[in-house]
């Protein structure tokens, strides 16, 4: 693995370490709003609310895919883990940045586990990315913040993916040598 491989999985995980963070934000400022001193609830604004283009990430956030623990029934509603789709995702990418950070940078059994682990889990992300853009399609609705956690999973898929191939080239090739 190249210094700059391990990098660019660094770089796409603290993007989605970023945007996580702020779905997170706006969730909570939406669904919970402050008030000033007269007791008038302040306006809020979400960045990636662009009314110009018709993008509302604000209202995705509260949809009932928003927490889809709950949607699929793998949580009860409502529970202390039925948590948003944006603090799964800040687990996803927090655990890709740091098994690149610290785990895969070495070889061994132990690194190949965390690889097939890292790999499973991109198949994860990607398949409730492919389900979330399926309903954004459904529903109509633009949500810049979404498209671009969307686009981060399918980046990182094909990069493990190809790196899950690189490596068993590399083994098939030291098998057929060792013969």
């Amino acid at each position: 693995m190249s210094p700059s491989s391990s990098i660019y999985t660094r770089v796409l995980s603290t993007v989605g370490i970023i945007l996580s963070c702020y779905a997170l934000y706006v969730e909570y400022k939406t669904s919970h709003p402050t008030r000033n001193e007269d007791g008038i609830e302040e306006e809020f604004q979400a960045l990636c609310d662009i009314e110009s283009i018709g993008a509302s990430c604000s209202q995705v956030f509260a949809l009932p895919e928003g927490k889809m623990m709950s949607y699929f029934g793998v949580v009860p509603k409502d529970s202390v883990i039925d948590v948003p789709n944006a603090a799964l995702g800040l687990i996803y990418y927090s655990f890709i940045f740091l098994s690149e950070q610290f785990l895969l940078t070495r070889s061994g059994r132990r690194t190949d586990l965390i690889l097939y682990v890292t790999f499973a889990l991109n198949c994860a992300a990607m398949s409730s990315s492919i389900f979330l853009a399926t309903k954004l399609f459904q529903l109509g609705e633009l949500c810049v913040l979404c498209w671009t956690t969307h686009l981060l999973n399918s980046l990182l898929l094909i990069y493990y993916f190809r790196r899950l191939l690189l490596k068993n080239k590399k083994m098939t090739k030291k098998t057929v040598k060792d013969d």
